[in-house]
């Protein structure tokens, strides 16, 4: 947690996680399901959508920035994660978050 905490805005390796955790990346994987009850990307993709729910109440930053500050590598996996977690797109949700000013 501490980890994906402090690393989230850069590419966080299933790999070097579960290596921190002196586990496997299946057993990690399973361990981190069992006690989260989420999987280990879609903890970290919440966590980063968080922090861009955040950055979008600066309208002077542009949407594809924040994709890339929050984590994300490309802008469509920013848009569908964000989408999933907040069942809208972030142009509207930054509409409704600061108005139509």
């Amino acid at each position: 947690y501490k980890f994906v905490m402090e690393n989230f805005t850069e590419v966080i390796s299933l790999d070097d996680v579960a290596a921190i955790a002196y586990m496997t990346p299946s057993s990690f994987c399973k361990y981190f399901k069992n006690k989260t009850n989420k999987t280990f990307t879609h903890f970290v993709n919440e966590i980063r959508i968080n922090f861009a729910c955040e950055l979008l109440m600066n309208r002077n930053l542009d949407i594809s920035q924040i994709s890339i500050q929050c984590g994300f590598n490309n802008f469509t996996s920013f848009n569908k994660n964000f989408k999933h977690f907040t069942k809208t797109t972030p142009s509207l949700y930054r509409l409704k978050l600061i108005g139509f000013h």
